[in-house]
């Protein structure tokens, strides 16, 4: 059913859940305890009339009493009517205590009514009857006083529970809501993370190189959505990779039989069989069949479907001696130099480092051929290098044009390439941009540094890692 619900809904639908919950308490409380308050209302009404009833019979009944003995004793009309005025306002408010629903009050109001018609009966000379009448009425009407306080007593403590257990219901109901919001945030929870930690295992395991996952996926319609669309990207990157290794194998097979022919006629020169070789000449053929042999390296790590190891972005931490190694490029470099009549000077007062050689040596090949490519004719490469506080640095300015301010970084840019020297074709746009990688990939930087007098100073600088071979 999730796969029908996005995240938005579910979401949502927990804000709602999670504001329901405490509302519907809230509301249930309001009720609750209006209606308490309304029972109190109800309780101190029918109690400020109880207590009125009974005051007023006891006020009454000391008038009735004294007005019914004077007027037996002076037969005096006047006072028997005040003594009947006295006993209409005890019936009035007796008939107001029998008119509520306890039992006991209406039970007590009728004997208390009860007493009047037996005094009406009595003789006037049944002065002891009378007397025990009225003492009746008197315990009558206390002890209708101790009854209404024993029940305004039991409303009280009645109500009091009242309040008692809502306060317990509302505690019970308060926790209720937080246990059922902390349920539905930690179902929710689970709910989103629990698939958004596969999908983000599976992403991990692309961006490692796995391809062509199973990225059927569980969860909210937004997830299933996003997990295929990355599905797509998949299978796009596998075409891709396809393509490319396919261009690979292509470009490869394409370079390797014309590297080919030349090692092998760079070979035939090199055993004089066309002819005996000077010893310069025999110099300049070794370079060049050393040079044929490192290309048809590369183009054999091409084939194996991936860059080689002169492109990887592995790092193979050894200690090297760099003087050499560039005492190395400059050897391959030679028939370059004496095409233009370059001489190359070398400053330097160390020895052995640590580091990537054959990415140093990459990014040395770069710098080398595009120093000479825009060196003037009988000029000088001035090749320094040396350590600081931030590592091994190593310096290539040549005494050309210089790079104008406005391409400072453009010429690190991947395909750019500006003018090209004169007599010469434009590049690739890759050596540079190739070499800064490596540097940065050895933690370190490729830089152009501030215009010189004249040409350019290239400037590559990395820390030295600790030597894992």
């Amino acid at each position: 059913m999730l796969r029908f619900i996005s995240f938005r809904s579910l979401l949502l639908a927990s804000f709602l859940i999670v504001a329901v919950v405490p509302s519907a308490v809230l509301i249930q409380l309001r009720n609750e305890l209006g209606h308490a308050a309304s029972t109190l209302r109800s309780h101190q009404e029918q109690a400020k009339e109880w207590l009125d009833a009974n005051r007023v019979s006891r006020e009454q009944s000391i008038q009735f009493e004294r007005a019914t003995r004077q007027a037996q004793i002076l037969k005096d009309r006047a006072l028997a009517k005040t003594a009947a005025g006295a006993w209409q306002e005890i019936e009035l408010a007796q008939r107001k205590l029998q008119r509520g629903d306890d039992d006991e009050l209406t039970l007590s109001a009728r004997a208390i009514l009860a007493i009047q018609p037996q005094l009406q009966a009595l003789p006037a000379r049944a002065g002891a009857q009378r007397d025990r009448l009225f003492r009746q009425l008197d315990l009558h009407l206390t002890a209708q006083g101790q009854l209404i306080n024993r029940q305004l007593e039991q409303s009280q403590r009645q109500w009091q529970d009242s309040i008692t257990e809502m306060r317990r219901t509302a505690d019970r109901l308060a926790w209720l809501s937080l246990a059922s919001a902390l349920t539905l945030a930690l179902a929710m929870t689970l709910l989103i993370s629990w698939p958004l930690r596969k999908l983000q295992a599976k992403i991990a395991r692309m961006s490692d190189g796995a391809r062509l996952q199973d990225w059927r996926q569980s969860g909210p319609a937004d997830l299933q959505r996003l997990a295929r669309e990355l599905a797509q990207l998949d299978r796009r990157l596998a075409a891709l990779e396809e393509q490319k290794g396919r261009f690979f194998r292509q470009a490869s097979h394409e370079l390797k039989t014309p590297l080919a022919a030349i090692h092998e006629a760079a070979a035939l020169l090199r055993e004089e069989v066309i002819g005996q070789l000077s010893a310069q000449q025999q110099e300049i053929v070794a370079i060049l069949q050393n040079n044929a042999q490192t290309l048809r390296q590369r183009v054999e790590a091409l084939l194996r479907y991936d860059a080689g190891q002169w492109l990887s972005e592995t790092l193979t931490v050894e200690t090297f001696d760099l003087p050499a190694l560039i005492a190395e490029r400059l050897q391959a470099c030679r028939p370059l130099l004496q095409a233009k009549r370059l001489a190359a000077e070398v400053q330097g007062d160390m020895e052995r480092v640590n580091g990537d050689r054959s990415k140093v040596e990459t990014i040395l090949d770069n710098l080398l051929i595009n120093a000479i490519r825009h060196s003037p004719v009988d000029s000088t490469l001035n090749i320094r290098h040396g350590r600081d506080a931030s590592g091994v640095w190593l310096e290539i300015s040549d005494q050309g044009s210089g790079v104008p301010e406005a391409y400072r970084e453009k010429i690190f840019e991947p395909f750019w390439s500006g003018s090209p020297p004169p007599d010469e074709l434009p590049g690739t746009g890759l050596g540079l941009a190739m070499a800064r990688g490596f540097a940065q990939l050895m933690r370190g930087e490729l830089t152009l540094e501030p215009k010189p007098q004249t040409g350019a100073c290239f400037r590559l600088q990395w820390p030295e890692p600790e030597n894992k071979t």
